[in-house]
């Protein structure tokens, strides 16, 4: 279960274990947009049935951040022609800074990764639908 504090319109979470994308939020409930193919549902769910959406590689990959072996650590490099990083993160899915200290650690979830984007860069993290994935 997640706090209703936690969440904003646009995050990603887990809504019985299907991925589900957040389109409005009360005290009570949390109302989602479930897309199934070509299919987009809105339903409504108490926070008892929400959970987050476990970060992990893959999801990454899918939200744009590319890997570097070399420093181990997980970039996101906007555009094809950027040279400048907008997000690093390490092994452990913490927000490191240009020195590879943690800024912000233990990142677990993809809807805490999209707020940390947001209150970093004022826009929302580019996330394709088909990335959140039950582990």
């Amino acid at each position: 279960m997640i706090s209703c504090y936690e969440l904003r319109i646009g995050n990603y979470v887990l809504v019985d274990a299907r991925p589900g994308l957040i389109s409005a939020i009360t005290n009570t409930s949390v109302s989602t947009i479930e897309k199934d193919d070509q299919l987009q549902e809105a339903s409504k769910h108490g926070f008892e049935h929400i959970e987050p959406a476990p970060l992990t590689d893959e999801l990454l990959k899918q939200c744009g951040f590319v890997y570097h072996d070399y420093f181990k650590i997980w970039q996101l490099i906007p555009g094809i022609e950027g040279k400048r990083s907008e997000l690093d993160i390490d092994r452990d899915y913490d927000v490191v800074d240009f020195m590879r200290r943690p800024i912000i650690k233990n990142v677990t979830s993809l809807h805490q990764l999209q707020n940390i984007y947001f209150m970093l860069k004022g826009r929302e993290l580019n996330v394709e639908a088909k990335a959140v994935a039950v582990n």
